[in-house]
């Protein structure tokens, strides 16, 4: 019994077919089933039964599957950790912050956290949301830290954390005089904006659409978020953003206003290019902050 006959085990496991499994391992079907059937000789038993739609674990197969693949984890852990100690090097993450989510989830602690755990250099890497999932597409990025990409094909996606949305208005508007708003509230009002590199914009166009009506756009920011509460602070729109992320300590003529939709959700976590092996640093990085955030760790 080895490592490898173990993997293709827990392969044949999930898929439940030979054939699908042989396509993905990139061995034959007849390789696949004599390293199986090895495996059974050597155990005294058969792990599998065949059925018309593939095959299904014996009882032992089921005693055996989660027993080895807790071992296969452990192992990869494990060669993991002696590759690094054999390079003698800081292992390297690159990873990409959208806007705002470095300041949410605290630069300071995520410079004191590449210091605390040796063998980690954290390099860091300022996108916007559409250019971080580009990146990590393309390589350029281990994992981001940015707005639910909501693409399932594409990325692995693990929630950080979620905040709702404000309209950062002048004080003289109407608004500014509410508890909070709808949507339906801005139908008349002039609307400052992210442009369209920025996720939460296409969110919240789509609850503009939802609540019936094309917002009257003032204008669209792209880098200098300032001037966006500069345009308000002139009366000249109400600026939509999130609320733990709107500044206006500096504006004694701004107020925020929450937006009361429990769809306009502010949803931010990492994500890593679909079916990437996420390594021990990968896995250390992450499961830090989700478990500060009170989030399911990866296993």
């Amino acid at each position: 019994m080895d490592i490898t006959s173990l993997k293709y085990f827990i392969k044949v496991c999930q898929d439940k077919n030979f054939t699908k499994s042989a396509k993905e391992l990139f061995i034959t079907q007849q390789a696949l089933s004599r390293i199986i059937s090895n495996l059974e000789k050597e155990l005294g038993t058969p792990l599998f039964k065949r059925t018309s739609r593939g095959v299904e674990l014996t009882e032992l197969g089921e005693y055996v599957y989660p027993k080895a693949d807790k071992l296969i984890k452990e192992f990869d852990v494990f060669q993991d950790d002696i590759y690094n100690k054999v390079k003698m090097k800081k292992r390297k993450l690159k990873v990409g912050f959208a806007p705002g989510t470095l300041r949410t989830l605290g630069t300071k602690e995520i410079v004191e956290f590449s210091k605390d755990f040796l063998g980690i250099d954290i390099v860091i890497h300022e996108y916007r949301d559409i250019e971080c999932e580009a990146n990590v597409l393309n390589g350029s990025l281990d994992i981001a830290c940015t707005i639910n990409p909501r693409n399932k094909i594409d990325f692995s996606y693990y929630h950080l954390k979620k905040d709702y949305f404000v309209a950062v208005v002048n004080k003289n508007n109407p608004i500014a005089k509410k508890e909070s708003i709808s949507f339906t509230d801005l139908r008349n009002e002039k609307l400052i904006l992210l442009d369209e590199t920025f996720r939460i914009q296409s969110l919240i166009m789509d609850h503009f659409i939802e609540a019936g009506f094309e917002p009257n756009i003032y204008t669209k920011c792209t880098f200098d978020l300032l001037i966006a509460y500069d345009f308000v602070a002139l009366n000249k729109g109400v600026f939509v953003f999130v609320n733990s992320l709107a500044n206006i300590a500096n504006y004694d003529e701004l107020s925020c206003i929450p937006i009361n939709s429990p769809t306009a959700i502010w949803d931010i976590g990492f994500i890593v290019k679909k079916d990437t092996k996420i390594n021990q640093t990968m896995k250390i990085f992450m499961n830090y902050f989700l478990s500060k955030n009170n989030q399911n760790i990866i296993e």
